[in-house]
């Protein structure tokens, strides 16, 4: 009876431990207490900060923010890494006073980006995702962005596999899978997002997986067919004249892929390179 009892216990506390580790698990806090939380089948619409206008940058944000993003996407060119130069910390620290309740998911197009995490961790990212070309210990990287508070992520360039990557997939939260070359633009190597965006969903049911180079109403629903979960959206989102109706569309993806209509979008939107 006292054995009974004994293993009775054991099951019920192993049972409590399962449920609390996946309770923490998906609300792991990232800095300035904001929680990623869980992959879901609705996506995250993540308005990319460099297609605003910068001189209404507070208004067009807060736009962007008050129509249902949840996330907002700033893309950090240095020059070097890529090829345009775009903004640093001092942007970031400005619009997280603005908007303290929203992710800020941070992706570093810089050469050494160890030489910066620190900076833009305490300039208010949630996020912050490297390109495995940018440096020569990419697991020492995502190592210091998860200590200083972050979420770590990695950039998938069209030429970058999956393989350059899968090192470091088992610490990372987010994955970026870009359909352009960043700063050039070009075409649009949508057939290849999509295999990679397939295998990692099958890797990681857990990751979120974004895709960021052009993303809008005709193309999505392929993406979220594929496993990504957020999108990132520029222009489609900060050129509208009504900027909640374009993030309510894109939010609406999942429901047009569970009708089965994806097939008309993938026929529409996929081109092959030339």
């Amino acid at each position: 009876m006292k054995e009974q009892s004994i293993m009775s216990a054991i099951k019920q506390n192993s049972l409590s431990f399962s449920i609390i580790l996946a309770l923490v698990v998906n609300s792991i806090r990232t800095a300035h207490g904001l929680a990623l939380g869980p992959v879901t089948s609705t996506p995250i619409i993540s308005p990319s900060v460099a297609k605003a206008d910068f001189l209404k940058l507070g208004s067009e944000l807060r736009g962007a923010v008050d129509g249902g993003a949840k996330w907002l996407h700033f893309s950090v060119q240095d020059g070097k890494m890529v090829p345009k130069i775009s903004f640093g910390p001092p942007i970031i620290a400005a619009c997280r006073e603005e908007f303290p309740e929203t992710v800020f998911d941070v992706k570093l197009g810089i050469v050494e980006p160890e030489k910066h995490i620190a900076s833009f961790a305490k300039a208010g990212a949630n996020i912050i995702s490297v390109h495995p070309e940018s440096t020569l210990q990419l697991g020492a990287v995502i190592h210091m962005i998860e200590k200083n508070g972050c979420a770590p992520g990695v950039v998938l360039n069209p030429a970058t596999p999956v393989s350059a990557v899968e090192h470091v997939l088992g610490s990372c939260r987010v994955a970026v899978v870009m359909l352009v070359n960043p700063g050039y633009g070009g075409p649009k190597y949508i057939e290849v997002a999509l295999q990679k965006i397939g295998e990692l969903r099958a890797r990681c049911p857990d990751l979120h997986i974004s895709v960021d180079g052009g993303v809008n109403g005709d193309n999505a629903a392929a993406f979220v067919d594929a496993g990504a979960n957020v999108l990132v959206a520029g222009g489609s989102v900060f050129k509208a004249e009504d900027k909640s109706e374009v993030i309510r569309q894109l939010q609406g993806q999942a429901a047009f892929v569970r009708d089965g209509a994806v097939n008309n979008v993938m026929n529409k939107a996929v081109k092959t390179p030339p």
